[in-house]
């Protein structure tokens, strides 16, 4: 089963002293926090400004001119689950007659995602383990670490965050 959900918005969780990208489901009920390493947050975080500071100065994006050129669009990314527990991400992309999907990294996928106001097509394992899990693949939260994420998921105040601009 998968849920679309858009992503809400960046935080740092201050336990682990890592980024965390808020998901949020298209209903704004539930928002699910989805780990990334430092690597992968720094990456968006780059993006984002090299494509405000692209746009301010009035050149078409590349990706954009060549899809709109083959008559395809990208029309939503997919973020699920493999066997192994890693997160893996798909773009679609559409043309008149078919879809593919194109693998690309986690920080790849939620840049497109960020950048052309794609909704996320979320995996409910993906989901599951965002929520039961710790910052670790191979670890399940203690006693103690559940009580902090439950804290820190209760405590979740968007104008708190120092999110990027979305």
């Amino acid at each position: 089963m998968y849920v679309e959900m858009t992503v809400y918005g960046f935080t740092i969780d201050t336990v682990s002293r890592r980024p965390v990208v808020l998901l949020k489901d298209t209903d704004g009920a539930n928002t699910v926090p989805l780990w990334i390493s430092l690597k992968d947050g720094v990456s968006i975080a780059a993006d984002m400004l090299c494509r405000d500071l692209t746009n301010k100065a009035g050149r078409p994006d590349f990706l954009d001119s060549l899809m709109t050129k083959l008559g395809y669009s990208l029309s939503r990314v997919i973020l699920e689950m493999d066997e192994g527990g890693a997160v893996t991400a798909k773009v679609v992309v559409a043309g008149e007659s078919r879809e593919e999907l194109v693998r690309v990294g986690l920080a790849e996928a939620l840049n497109v995602a960020l950048c052309r106001k794609l909704l996320l097509t979320v995996s409910s394992d993906l989901i599951d383990w965002a929520a039961r899990y710790a910052l670790n693949d191979e670890v399940v939260l203690s006693e103690s670490n559940e009580r902090r994420f439950a804290d820190f998921l209760e405590n979740l105040d968007p104008a708190q965050m120092n999110k990027l601009p979305i």
